[in-house]
């Protein structure tokens, strides 16, 4: 198994410095090298083989609602032959801390049925933030992907702009992750007053993701504004959970949400990931917003 890895770590590193002439680094390098070997692996083995690899022992999903994903897995039984689907995907997008311990993937994915029946293939855009463990290895912390009406385009991978905020004082982590909760809950307090969609585009930083479920990213202020506007009636939330990088300069919040839609009645109940990263002047920013909605009859 792990000379299997080994291979596919390094054939991914040399696609994934293929795919963009942008700066990247070596943390990000091995991160985008991790996630193309992860989706090769599911591949080549089958998604719980895959997802019991590389997911971290506390590494999370929702189902539809939060998930320790490998003790999932665990729980039942092996299937005696690998079911006829495959689940593949690849990262469009990365973002790494500059201690090089926590980042994040994202990108569109296919869910194909190999059986006779051959249902319509799904489309989707899958979202994992990674925390490199004590042996060295990046593991998935969170996963939380969405489903798209059609493939997206085929986009060449893009780094997101390198951290350049660097800390210069001591670190108490457990510190900084209860202000990243309390930054959280702020974003929704400041929502009151210029309303849900000027709050988003002020904790919105230069950049900005959108997913929502059934729906293309959103990676446009204008498209976020006007989805927002029209979408939005009252939304709430509270954090369950953060995590910052080691070097204070990337971090995520997750928790659950309420969310009632414009001229409906209609209520929606879920769970949101977040990534925050500081900006130039060491000021938090929100970079990614994801939502993962329970359905109805759950």
């Amino acid at each position: 198994m792990k000379n299997v890895l080994s291979v596919l770590l390094t054939l991914t590193v040399f696609c994934s410095l293929g795919f963009s002439q942008q700066k990247s680094s070596p943390s990000l390098d091995s991160l985008v090298a991790a996630e193309n070997a992860f989706a090769a692996t599911s591949v080549a083995k089958g998604i719980r083989e895959s997802f019991l690899m590389f997911f971290a022992e506390d590494g999370i999903n929702f189902q539809p609602h939060p998930t320790k994903t490998r003790e999932a897995f665990l729980k039942r039984p092996a299937p005696a032959t690998r079911p006829p689907v495959e689940l593949n995907w690849r990262p469009v997008y990365a973002d790494v801390s500059r201690a090089g311990d926590l980042g994040y993937t994202t990108g569109p994915y296919t869910f194909k049925d190999l059986s006779p029946e051959k249902a319509p293939t799904r489309y989707g855009y899958y979202f994992s933030i990674w925390k490199k463990q004590a042996n060295g290895e990046w593991k998935v912390a969170v996963d939380c992907g969405i489903s798209t009406p059609e493939p997206t385009q085929q986009l060449e991978f893009k780094p997101a702009p390198q951290i350049k905020w660097k800390v210069s004082r001591k670190i108490n982590l457990e510190s900084e992750r209860a202000s990243l909760i309390d930054l959280d809950r702020q974003f929704l307090k400041t929502s009151e007053s210029p309303g849900i969609v000027e709050s988003y585009l002020r904790y919105f930083g230069s950049e900005a993701r959108l997913h929502r479920d059934g729906l293309l990213p959103m990676t446009e202020r204008a498209a976020i504004r006007s989805y927002l506007s029209s979408q939005i009636s009252k939304l709430s939330w509270t954090p369950i959970k953060s995590d910052v990088a080691q070097s204070v300069d990337l971090g995520y919040t997750y928790g659950s949400y309420e969310l009632k839609f414009a001229g409906t009645n209609k209520t929606e109940k879920g769970y949101y990931v977040r990534v925050w990263k500081r900006d130039d002047r060491g000021n938090w920013k929100l970079v990614l917003d994801t939502f993962s909605p329970i359905p109805e009859e759950s």
